[in-house]
């Protein structure tokens, strides 16, 4: 069994080392934000529909956007991908325009999906792959535009208050770890923290969307 009262020492004791971890961590976290932030950024990729529906077009996909996706995040994106053409899904996934206006329409409907990036298929020749610049101006185009939105299953979030008298430097430390509940990235999620001023331990339940 867990004893409270020899955590909340050892934690008082250590408070100095939790601060300088925590405050490492999140160098970390914004050093890796600022590194994938840099270069070139393609919200919208081009591929043939064979390989958007595998896991291998949708991670190269979030490569050229700069999206962090995992492995299961890939696999979800694709299946739902293959789903959509092979039952034909309509109309939220297909764009009709004219080749003129292909650029302009398929930015737009990212834009109104809030999508993290795209990929756009020609919907009547699954094995290859659009060029949307080369469109004759005139003519109607059909094509399939999935709009990927990289949510991740699971958040682990760690929540740091500073001490404002600045004595103790950190007042309270705590952790979440949150599950995506729907589709559209709302999560549910329960966690602890360690106020260092007053030495208690709460446990706390939160919804993110």
């Amino acid at each position: 069994m867990l004893n409270v009262e020899k955590v909340k020492e050892w934690t008082a004791t250590h408070k100095q080392a939790i601060a300088a971890v925590v405050a490492f961590l999140l160098l970390i976290a914004v050093s890796v934000f600022l590194f994938r932030g840099c270069g070139k950024t393609e919200k919208v990729t081009t591929e043939p529909q064979e390989q958007a529906q595998t896991e291998s077009g949708v991670e190269k996909a979030a490569d050229k956007s700069k999206t962090p996706v995992n492995r299961q995040q890939a696999q979800d994106a694709a299946k739902e991908i293959h789903y959509i053409y092979s039952h034909d899904v309509k109309p939220e996934y297909t764009v009709v325009t004219t080749g003129g206006e292909t650029e302009k329409a398929i930015e737009n409907a990212q834009e109104r999906a809030g999508a993290d990036f795209s990929i756009v298929t020609d919907k009547d020749n699954p094995s290859e792959k659009i060029d949307v610049t080369e469109l004759p101006k005139a003519s109607t185009v059909n094509i399939n535009q999935y709009n990927v939105h990289a949510y991740k299953k699971i958040l682990h979030t760690i929540d740091v208050a500073p001490d404002m008298t600045g004595v103790k430097g950190v007042s309270e430390v705590g952790y979440t770890v949150s599950r995506k509940i729907t589709k559209d990235g709302k999560y549910i999620g329960v966690g602890a923290s360690y106020n260092i001023d007053d030495h208690k331990a709460l446990v706390k339940l939160s919804y993110t969307w």
